[in-house]
């Protein structure tokens, strides 16, 4: 009966021990995982499609092109869209996402800050002001 409440004693520190803990991620790092992956196994990009566009809240008819528009961000910090710019992507404040590109021909980098206006597992919106208005990109998960 000795020997059992030692070994039982042993168990159950041993079992707290190497119960699994969560760790709380941020929100900025939560939507990092949504709009990338998370960095795991095969979970290490996102690819985006263009789904709609709306330019100072009038719809825009998008072309068959345009409709196979995508953009593609990896956990790694990578982007690249379907028109062949690449570059990196942050986000260090959340619903705010920065993309640079370079331009292969002239070397000129390009920053864009966008507003994230809606990011889930299905769904990304960009918005981003320009010279006719405020643009507003609809985007759909593609893979």
């Amino acid at each position: 009966m000795k020997y059992f409440k030692y070994i039982l004693g042993i168990l159950i520190v041993v079992s707290l021990f190497s119960c699994a803990k969560e760790s709380v991620i941020s929100e900025a790092d939560f939507q990092k995982n949504l709009l990338a992956g998370t960095g795991n196994y095969q979970n290490t990009e996102h690819i985006w499609r263009l789904d709609s566009l709306t330019i100072g809240n009038n719809p825009v008819a998008l072309t068959a092109i345009q409709k196979k528009y995508t953009k593609t961000f990896s956990r790694t910090g990578a982007y690249i869209d379907s028109d062949g710019f690449s570059g990196k992507w942050d986000m260090s404040t959340p619903g705010k996402l920065e993309v640079t590109t370079q331009n292969s021909v002239t070397n000129v980098k390009t920053t864009t800050l966008f507003d994230i206006t809606t990011l889930n597992a299905a769904q990304l919106q960009l918005k981003l002001s320009g010279s006719l208005g405020v643009y507003q990109y609809y985007f759909v998960i593609a893979n």
